[in-house]
């Protein structure tokens, strides 16, 4: 037999979450994030965790990097982290700080809609006048 939940047993002091949840922070993160150049040029890939702490009013504070990748990664990860905004946690007046970790993943992208056109054309070699045919050939790479 389940017991009757007591009011004593719900949770109190809430927590501010993103709007949108999870799919939506991380929607945020890869469409604010930019690859820093030095980066790129080097092809570095890897995770830059960072460790904030969110107020009561949904706004990030003491952002801080846990396990860096090189310093530009590590500077754009924490200038994204600081543009987040949570919603407010109503905790009837008591004020709290919570605690999160997320890890950014660093990846150069794709080149997109990438179009490389090649021609060929065979030597012209000596044929009978009656038979003349001109051979071309065209190749179209969508690499997506």
């Amino acid at each position: 037999m389940k017991e009757k939940p007591n009011k004593k047993d719900k949770e109190f002091l809430k927590v501010p979450e993103y709007p949108g949840g999870k799919k939506a922070l991380l929607d945020f993160i890869k469409s604010h994030l930019q690859y820093p150049d030095d980066a790129w040029a080097k092809k570095i890939e890897g995770i830059v965790s960072v460790a904030f702490e969110v107020n009561d009013m949904g706004k990030v504070e003491s952002a801080k990097i846990i396990k860096g990748l090189t310093p530009a990664c590590n500077e754009e990860a924490l200038r994204v982290v600081k543009l987040l905004i949570f919603g407010q946690a109503h905790n009837h007046g008591i004020r709290l700080k919570s605690s999160h970790k997320i890890n950014i993943h660093f990846k150069p992208p794709l080149m997109q809609n990438v179009n490389l056109q090649f021609s060929y054309t065979p030597p012209e070699e000596e044929k009978p006048k009656a038979v003349e045919k001109k051979e071309e050939y065209t190749y179209t790479i969508h690499i997506p």
